[in-house]
């Protein structure tokens, strides 16, 4: 009875957290694209940088 208790008590916190968990995870996803091409634009900055040389 407990176990079906707990299945049920996270069900129902994933159907209602449900959204609001999607937009975190696309929202982390979308900072860590950003962050990505930003380390790639200083990295391509430092490289023509150290070019002029």
């Amino acid at each position: 009875m407990t176990t079906a208790f707990i299945v049920l008590a996270l069900a129902l916190i994933l159907i209602f957290a449900g959204p609001t968990l999607l937009y975190i995870c696309v929202g982390y996803a979308d900072y860590m694209l950003e962050r990505r091409r930003h380390l790639l634009a200083v990295k391509h900055a430092v490289r023509r940088r150290s070019d002029e040389r």
